[in-house]
């Protein structure tokens, strides 16, 4: 491997492998082990959410057909994000998503470009999508806990999750 091949590597190359269909792209990225504990803490979420388990391709596909990521983040939040976790790193991934979501991906680099006036990769824009997607459900699950969540605004108690009665220890 050339030293530009390594380049493209760790800046998030689309190669296109033997097995691979004309409606998916194949990114190969080297990234941080912050950014792999993103990813592993994205994808127990997303498993318990579904209940099914689940791969980052899974993820990324339906996370990227719903949504152009990293919107309504300021960017001085954006900065902190990249500051704690960084994308580049040694630990080499392969990432098989459908085309619509690699044109996703691609459109949420961009729009990172614009918003922080800086180059962004391939690997900044699935970093932003799986920060949004953890803060999500994590505000989801704090008001879950308050009552407020999404099933009980409906007043659906059954979905929450937990009973009220098991979180109240009665005094004596």
């Amino acid at each position: 491997m050339g030293a530009l091949d390594g380049f493209a590597l760790a800046r998030g190359s689309n190669v296109m492998g033997e097995n691979m269909s004309a409606d998916n792209r194949n990114y190969v990225l080297d990234i941080s082990i912050d950014l792999f504990r993103l990813t592993t803490e994205s994808l127990r979420l997303h498993s318990n959410e579904t209940r099914q388990y689940q791969t980052l391709a899974n993820l990324v596909n339906c996370r990227a057909e719903t949504k152009n990521c990293g919107e309504e983040h300021r960017p001085d939040t954006l900065r902190k994000h990249f500051h704690a976790i960084p994308t580049d790193g040694d630990i080499h991934i392969s990432l098989d998503i459908l085309k619509t979501s690699a044109e996703s991906l691609d459109q949420t680099r961009e729009h990172l470009c614009r918003k922080l006036g800086s180059d962004m990769t391939v690997g900044d824009a699935l970093s932003v999508l799986l920060f949004d997607y953890v803060a999500e459900r994590k505000a989801a699950e704090v008001l879950d806990r308050m009552g407020l969540g999404e099933f009980n605004q409906n007043g659906d108690d059954k979905h929450s999750g937990q009973s009220r009665e098991g979180n109240v220890l009665p005094f004596k």
